[in-house]
């Protein structure tokens, strides 16, 4: 009697079987699971397609920060654009202004790091960037963490100097990391750069695995532009010192 209750309740059978209902139990839970999978797979497909963007580290303009031929994610909905930001930049700004969907696909990037916001004005003197704006009319310096003191000491004995040019609206100032060896802002062909030539913001680092990081914007100081960096900047001016004015930057 007890026998045939368990057999009619649809659990396990003298025999150790399943019966009818534990095995559309198990069908539920695999049709559920499968469920889920497709919905990571559909999610994980359309931000591939319409969020996000790989993009290949090409060349030392980025070192330290960055190396050739490692992989990153740009998001390229994200128009939040601030200073310390690391993006992906159109090579060509004739491409960029007629850029649709399939654009990217074919299109060229720079990877450059914005400096200068739209409005400002900047000058740079040796490795030194000074921002001058609403806040701070009179110039500060930025203190920037990923600068390494190697590339400072070569554009000091390079006596380069940026003379103070203002950033138009929509227009951001981009710089590579690595100041002796970019072609960036500074170059008189390129400038400062639209608005719509920014096609995306790097959300993290995946390739290789080992170098794996999320972005995370530089925690920015800014020290006074004192009179030890203005006597510098006079130093540099002096025609008997040459130095490298900004025009001829690569």
């Amino acid at each position: 009697m007890n026998q045939d209750s368990t057999k009619s309740d649809g659990w396990a059978t003298a025999d150790g079987h399943f019966s009818t209902q534990k095995k559309a139990t198990v069908k539920k839970s695999n049709g559920s699971f499968y469920i889920i999978l497709t919905l990571i797979a559909v999610t994980l497909l359309g931000l591939k397609l319409f969020v996000y963007q790989q993009v290949t580290v090409v060349g030392e303009s980025m070192l330290p920060s960055y190396e050739d031929g490692q992989l990153l994610m740009v998001n390229q909905l994200d128009k939040n654009h601030q200073r310390g930001q690391v993006v992906a930049v159109y090579a060509d700004e004739n491409v960029a202004k007629t850029a649709d969907y399939f654009t990217r696909f074919s299109a060229r990037f720079f990877l450059k790091r914005i400096i200068g916001l739209p409005g400002e004005s900047i000058e740079i003197i040796d490795s030194n960037v000074i921002i001058y704006n609403k806040e701070s009319p009179n110039g500060v310096v930025l203190n920037e963490p990923y600068i390494t003191s190697e590339i400072k000491r070569t554009e000091k004995l390079r006596n380069y100097y940026y003379p103070k040019t203002e950033i138009t609206k929509d227009h951001f100032f981009l710089m590579g990391d690595n100041r002796s060896n970019s072609t960036d802002s500074r170059n008189k062909t390129l400038g400062a750069v639209p608005e719509y030539s920014l096609f995306g913001i790097e959300n993290f680092r995946f390739w290789p695995a080992s170098d794996f990081d999320m972005f995370s914007s530089p925690a920015y100081t800014f020290s006074p532009f004192d009179e030890t960096l203005k006597s510098r900047k006079e130093e540099i001016l002096d025609p008997k010192n040459q130095g490298i004015l900004s025009l001829e930057i690569r």
